[in-house]
């Protein structure tokens, strides 16, 4: 161990005693409140071996502003009742063990414990989703993607991290401090300019900069909006099945929600007259998930035209729409609003990376502020590192070579988990290939086989999501949905022969 590394280690092992206070009014002699407040410092059991040093006498008289003489005092009466241990030359440290009737003098009273479940809210209570703890958490070291075939996870190990650093690093060289102090309420606007642009080019929007709110993602951006435009109890069409975190944010918001079936064209819009008017629509046009049918051209005019008879708000989540393997792309329904009743939305987090957790909002302009209003409310911004890391990544290129690049990778592995599903699974079925998206749905050819399937897929840890936890009162013939961008095409190999002896042996038993 080097010399400074020594010291450094010394430096840490001593004990402060920074919550000591003493009154020098008090009737009690200082060197007594001195000695009973660190016996009580010990007494949270925090510090215990010889490792923890206090500090000289010397020292601590002078941070507490008095005599040597009271601290020795108090030092001593420790060391007699078997608190300290002094060592010549090292200094005085905690006794090892620490007395036991010390110690026990201070254990909680045993008495019978009564147990109760916390009190929690009703809002809390109402989230519909069955799922737990360290199952579905994303973000566990051992419910990591694996080759589990999870849908909605991108290929991370293919983000150009080197290039994202040293844009990082440009931006802090050139801005500074400015990027740590509070950032915008709307998002930085270099993020928003480049954003705009690219929605106009690439998406067929019509918006510019002062349209956007830079916001945490997707479902930070539904409850923004429906914070904003909803009260408690007011109606929200969303799809079903769809988006389960729409539904989650939603109720979460107090919003009545109300499901909508889809057909072959998307979200069916007619409305029963007992029915209540939707104050907002919820809708995944580009790639409806998880079905991942694409609204026909028709069906959008006839929602807009619905939204402006009964002055309703359409969010159009954006999703997927940067990965579509077939046919022309479809431009936005945000750019075939003319009546400012569409909300648009997409998210950074798919296309890049999860955690980078920024995404962005298209407000009518006589939105905007009310969005903001809530937004400031819950967070205040973004991280400003970040942002104008991304505002530099979208301006210098990088962005669209990301997104060409990722658009071959993810068709390439698209095809290769078609031939092989096929090859080994389609003799229990039917693989529904959209055009979009980074998800199937797979059809079960038996529906008795169900069970068994649901059973080994969470037993092997290829765990494919079963259609029915997206619904709500839809009833649809079962089905799971495979995800395959984050995995190479030997790993979807792996995983889809593991997935295909396992369902033969378990029918074998």
């Amino acid at each position: 161990m080097n010399g400074s590394l020594g010291k450094t280690r010394r430096r840490r092992s001593v004990m402060a005693f920074e919550m000591i206070r003493l009154d020098r009014t008090a009737r009690e002699p200082l060197h007594q409140q001195l000695y009973r407040q660190i016996r009580d410092e010990l007494a949270s059991g925090n510090f215990s071996g010889n490792f923890f040093r206090l500090p000289s006498s010397r020292v601590l008289a002078a941070d507490l502003g008095i005599s040597r003489l009271t601290v020795r005092l108090a030092f001593s009466k420790l060391h007699a009742e078997g608190y300290l241990r002094f060592r010549i030359g090292s200094g005085t440290f905690i006794a090892d063990p620490l007395p036991e009737t010390f110690l026990s003098a201070r254990k909680p009273k045993t008495g019978r414990q009564i147990h109760r479940p916390p009190r929690i809210s009703e809002r809390v209570r109402s989230i519909p989703d069955e799922r737990t703890r360290k199952e579905f958490d994303l973000g566990a070291p051992n419910a990591g993607p694996g080759i589990s075939l999870v849908p909605g996870i991108p290929a991370v190990d293919e983000f150009p991290i080197d290039i994202w650093e040293r844009l990082r690093a440009q931006v802090l060289a050139k801005k500074g401090t400015h990027l740590l102090r509070h950032a915008s309420n709307r998002g930085d606007a270099d993020l928003r300019k480049a954003i705009a642009a690219y929605l106009c080019d690439f998406r067929g929007a019509r918006c510019h900069p002062d349209q956007i709110v830079i916001v945490g993602g997707r479902q930070h951006a539904i409850l923004i909006s429906t914070m904003a435009l909803l009260n408690p109890g007011e109606p929200a069409w969303i799809e079903d099945p769809g988006f389960h975190q729409a539904r989650r944010v939603f109720t979460f918001a107090g919003a009545k929600v109300i499901p909508k079936p889809l057909d072959h064209e998307g979200i069916v819009i007619t409305r029963s007259s007992q029915k209540p008017l939707p104050r907002v629509i919820y809708i995944t046009p580009s790639h409806q998930f998880p079905l991942g049918m694409t609204m026909s051209f028709e069906r959008r005019t006839a929602l807009l035209d619905f939204a402006g008879v009964h002055d309703a708000f359409i969010f159009e989540d954006d999703f997927d729409a940067e990965f579509r393997f077939a046919g022309p792309p479809r431009p936005s329904l945000q750019g075939l609003d003319n009546s400012g009743h569409v909300i648009y939305s997409g998210t950074m987090s798919k296309i890049l990376y999860p955690s980078l957790r920024l995404g962005y909002i298209v407000a009518p302009e006589q939105l905007v502020d009310s969005l903001v209003k809530v937004r400031s409310t819950m967070d205040q911004h973004s991280p400003a590192i970040d942002q104008a890391t991304l505002a530099r990544f979208i301006t210098e290129g990088f962005f669209l070579s990301h997104v060409r690049r990722m658009r071959k990778l993810y068709s390439e592995r698209r095809d290769f988990f078609i031939d092989e599903f096929n090859k080994l699974l389609g003799d229990r079925f039917i693989l529904q290939i959209p055009e979009a998206g980074l998800n199937f749905v797979a059809w079960l050819k038996r529906e008795e086989d169900f069970p068994i399937i649901r059973r080994v897929t969470l037993e092997i840890g290829v765990k494919p999501s079963p259609l029915s936890f997206f619904c709500i009162q839809a009833k649809l013939k079962p089905a799971f949905i495979f995800g395959f961008a984050a995995w190479t095409p030997t790993q979807i190999r792996e995983s889809l022969i593991r997935l295909a002896s396992a369902l033969s042996k378990a029918e074998g038993i």
